[in-house]
């Protein structure tokens, strides 16, 4: 195939990509803008319910908190659901489209009902799952910051990116090549690139290594 791949996560995070693009001689550049830094957080309330929008969210909580078993745990996907797992935790709701929230959202609004849901995210959240729940329904905390840096990137033939704050660190100090095809981690990421003027070439379902990989596969 002989082309040049960037994408927005660091390479410990991506044996099988690493290794499908050494077998089809593709040059894999793999580079997060971002950095995490834990918030200390009390919870001095009571809640009914708790959603994880992430792995790093699943981290950054377990660290300081417990969750009772009589909570209904929810979860954006299947990743973040392992990271519950390995932690002792079972999820009662995994999304099954992880690159679509608002969809996960609305399934994810009518299992729980009227329970007081918690989320847990960065202080940069985009909202998506709980801005369709009434205000009185959700207690949101901030749990770890999340910090942007940029770098120079060379001039790519394919871009993956997997957060719209991935998107802005790019930004700042790079431009796309007229030539470069733009691939989104799902429809979130996806919305973002589209409001820069940024033209999508596809967008991953559930935002998965494994489905980039079946994609790039396709390739000529």
């Amino acid at each position: 195939m002989n082309y040049k791949l960037f994408i927005s996560k660091q390479i410990n995070e991506l044996n099988s990509l690493q290794n499908f693009c050494k077998k089809k001689e593709i040059e894999l550049i793999a580079h997060s803008f971002l950095q995490f830094e834990a918030i200390p957080f009390t919870i001095d309330f009571n809640y009914e319910a708790i959603f994880f929008g992430s792995p790093r969210a699943v981290d950054f909580f377990l660290k300081q908190e417990i969750v009772d078993p009589s909570v209904f745990i929810g979860c954006v996907g299947e990743i973040t659901a392992q990271s519950l797992l390995e932690k002792g935790y079972s999820p009662n709701f995994i999304g099954k489209s992880s690159g679509d929230t608002s969809k996960i959202a609305i399934e994810f609004k009518e299992l729980v009902g009227n329970k007081i849901v918690l989320f847990p995210q960065s202080s940069i959240s985009n909202r998506s799952i709980p801005s369709v729940f009434p205000a009185e329904q959700i207690k949101e905390i901030s749990i770890y910051k999340t910090a942007t840096y940029s770098i120079k990137i060379s001039n790519c033939d394919y871009y993956v990116f997997t957060s719209p704050s991935n998107v802005d660190g790019f930004l700042i100090e790079n431009k796309f090549p007229s030539t470069a095809k733009i691939i989104a981690w799902g429809k979130t990421t996806e919305k973002y690139l589209i409001e820069k003027g940024v033209k999508v070439e596809h967008t991953l379902n559930n935002s998965t290594v494994e489905e980039l990989i079946e994609y790039l596969n396709k390739l000529d």
